[in-house]
């Protein structure tokens, strides 16, 4: 039972993430166009540095294919989501269970 409640939890963090995540870049994209532009240019970077390593071509081209600007920003603001979801659900945990012995221990 404790096994499907993780998996079940872990999908829902999944989700939530990636659709935070959709919800950032849309509401970035309308009201804050600079700063998106900035993140833009900053993952074209990474990919212009990413495919230009000197690996042999076979392997680049792999790189070339999967590794896009869209993708990194997506990325980037996945892991933000992330973060953001995992600050939220401490603090909720933290609120709703009492500390137990050894977090009384160490603060």
């Amino acid at each position: 039972m404790f096994l499907l409640g993780r998996i079940g939890s872990v999908s829902a963090t999944l989700v939530l993430a990636f659709v935070l995540a959709t919800a950032m870049w849309i509401g970035l994209s309308l009201y804050l166009p600079d700063l998106m532009e900035v993140i833009l240019n900053g993952a074209d970077s990474v990919e212009d540095w990413m495919t230009h390593t000197g690996i042999p071509s076979r392997y680049n081209n792999f790189v070339r294919l999967f590794i896009g600007d869209e993708q990194l920003t997506f990325l980037f603001f996945t892991i933000v989501s992330r973060i953001l979801i995992a600050i939220v659900a401490t603090i909720f945990v933290r609120a709703m269970k009492p500390k137990s012995a050894i977090d009384k221990a160490f603060g």
